[in-house]
């Protein structure tokens, strides 16, 4: 179990890292200048506010769940630049950077999110991992559970789409920490998320997670598959990597090959099969490349503890 939750938060860090550098780059480049994405190297250890926000949101629940206090950890990120690797935050999207500007300004956290049809971009999927972690050991009933991830995601992100992709996400996560095989936790967690979200305000956000509700996301060819930022093509990117993979490089590779919000989608899946494969899967070249190795993991193992011993 350990060592999925290591493989799942070093997953976030390295995929974020690895895609960093690809940032923006279109898909035709990305083809242009690696025609097999098995030959992507991983060219620069730093990392972005995918990592920071998510190692913000794990040490804010080393001590429980209280949404403030992941609020104030964000604003330490933002403001101060505490839990990144090189001292200040940067990359931060704009629904985040308002919803982080609301609260300083006296808005409650989970008041503070982008709730309108614009506000649908990644960066509460990106950080969702440690709440799933903390949800799976510490609460009981699926509704405890989701309602958790759903408040952790309103921080920033408030709009019901984003919550039902960090829902869908985090149901797949749970399965596999519970031993199931890939595609079994893919499909079981669909089904469990078309039956808890069949009612407002989300029933009307399924049809836009239509392709991934089908369980057939693996299925679609590249060429439909989209790397942006939008939190729907970012699950569904991520899937669709991951559940075409071999292992936690194939899946990486995959993923940024893509191009676009390449280390958004990057952490997305890093999680994912970092939580599959487990952190011996990691490439060691690829951990050791990782800026600020020792303060991540600090935050990491300390995090891990709390909730496993």
């Amino acid at each position: 179990m350990r060592s999925k939750l290591e493989g799942g938060l070093w997953g976030v860090l390295v995929g974020d890292a690895f895609g960093l550098t690809f940032q923006f780059t279109s898909r035709l480049a990305m083809e242009l200048d690696y025609p097999k994405p098995e030959e992507i190297p991983m060219l620069d250890g730093l990392w972005s506010d995918d990592s920071s926000l998510t190692l913000a949101t794990a040490h804010a629940l080393m001590e429980g769940y209280s949404v403030d206090r992941i609020a104030e950890n964000f604003l330490r990120w933002y403001y101060d630049g505490e839990f990144t690797p090189r001292g200040y935050a940067f990359d931060e999207g704009n629904t985040t950077s308002r919803a982080i500007e609301r609260i300083a300004n006296g808005v409650p956290p989970l008041e503070a999110g982008g709730r309108g049809e614009r506000d649908n971009g990644n960066g509460s999927l990106m950080r969702i991992l440690p709440a799933a972690y903390y949800a799976y050991f510490k609460l009981n009933s699926l509704e405890e559970k989701l309602k958790l991830i759903h408040e952790v995601s309103m921080i920033t992100h408030a709009h019901p789409r984003a919550l039902v992709g960090c829902g869908i996400y985090s149901l797949i996560v749970w399965n596999i920490l519970d031993g199931m095989e890939g595609l079994e936790a893919y499909r079981d967690a669909i089904a469990t998320a078309r039956e808890f979200y069949s009612a407002e305000p989300f029933a009307g956000e399924l049809a836009h997670y239509e392709r991934v509700l089908s369980g057939r996301i693996h299925e679609v060819e590249r060429s439909g598959i989209r790397g942006s930022g939008y939190v729907v093509h970012t699950l569904e990117a991520s899937l669709w990597a991951f559940l075409r993979s071999e292992d936690f490089a194939d899946a990486i590779r995959k993923v940024v090959s893509l191009g676009e919000d390449a280390d958004t989608t990057g952490a997305v899946t890093g999680g994912l099969a970092g939580t599959y494969y487990g952190i011996d899967a990691i490439p060691e070249e690829w951990l050791e490349k990782i800026e600020g190795k020792e303060y991540a993991g600090e935050i990491i193992d300390d995090f891990i503890s709390s909730l496993v011993g």
